[in-house]
């Protein structure tokens, strides 16, 4: 968590930016998931519009999020101005068209079907910038397996270990490696319109990485797997039909499911090793995270 101190300094390296001089606004105020970002939001003179500045944007979100702002601005908020030092400080920073409203969890699981339908048009997108992006690797992979493996996650964790190099060629194989978003998930979406109108859904924080596209759905989908909630289930099977409306690749049906059940518990192993066995209670209860964890290994290690 940043300190008064460290807020203090961001608000007088914006104050102090030359290319900040249009903007004007509140104090700056931390984001609450540890990424170590700064909000301000205030106005933009130039524009004459609402806007949010980011400060601690990544280089990559710096970026890729100025190059789609020019090439597919249906896909990320309108840049204003951005940089990779602020001030003078190696700080990445990003001015953005301010958008209030997230996709609506009263949406009986559109809201599921708007993100994964963003995360195939920035796939699509992604194959027309010549930018650099990461890579996941197969280390990283293992690195969550052993991680939830020593924090006590449930279910055959040392067969899906075991497996890891047979699975990894599965995978890429089904569902070749694509540059996606990175970091799919709500509160990563943003809506042009407030509910009840069902905009397309407008991207932030980008961290583009090369991956089997199924694992970017898995994702999404564990961080939703709460039988209380519609829509979460089968976000590759929904990936796969958008991406045939984009004219990307698909293989067959069966195989996309059986690459989305490994990827589903990688995915699984890799927030619990993340969150351990408790999690937040706002977020899901222990025993429904316990029994979709193991359920997601369980059904790993049986293809």
């Amino acid at each position: 968590m940043l300190t008064a101190a460290d807020l203090a300094r961001v608000h007088d390296l914006v104050r102090a930016e030359p290319a900040l001089a249009s903007f004007a606004g509140s104090g700056p105020r931390s984001m609450p998931w540890g990424s170590g970002s700064v909000h301000l939001i205030g106005n933009w003179a130039d524009a004459g519009v609402e806007v949010l500045v980011k400060v601690g944007a990544s280089p990559a979100q710096v970026a890729w999020t100025r190059e789609l702002a020019g090439s597919e601005p249906s896909l990320v908020p309108r840049v204003f101005a951005g940089g990779l030092r602020l001030a003078g400080a190696d700080l990445g920073w990003l001015v953005l068209e301010r958008l209030p409203h997230g996709l609506d969890g009263g949406w009986g699981g559109a809201e599921l079907t708007a993100l994964v339908d963003a995360g195939v048009r920035f796939q699509r997108a992604a194959r027309d910038v010549r930018l650099a992006a990461g890579d996941l690797t197969r280390d990283q992979v293992r690195d969550w397996i052993v991680l939830a493996r020593d924090r006590g996650a449930p279910g055959p964790v040392d067969v899906l270990l075991s497996r890891l190099d047979v699975d990894w060629e599965l995978l890429v194989e089904i569902c070749p490696p694509e540059v996606c978003h990175g970091d799919l998930h709500l509160a990563n979406a943003l809506v042009r319109a407030p509910a009840p109108v069902r905009s397309p859904a407008v991207l932030v924080d980008c961290e583009p990485s090369r991956m089997s596209w199924v694992v970017e759905a898995a994702y999404a989908q564990v961080l939703n797997s709460d039988p209380a909630r519609p829509g979460w289930r089968d976000l590759a099977g929904l990936m796969a039909g958008r991406r045939r409306v984009q004219g990307l690749a698909v293989g067959r049906d069966a195989d996309v499911q059986r690459a989305a059940s490994t990827a589903l518990a990688w995915n699984a192993l890799r927030l619990w090793g993340v969150l351990g066995p408790v999690p937040d209670p706002g977020w899901r209860a222990a025993a429904v995270w316990e029994e979709w964890t193991r359920n997601y290994v369980d059904a790993g290690v049986s293809v």
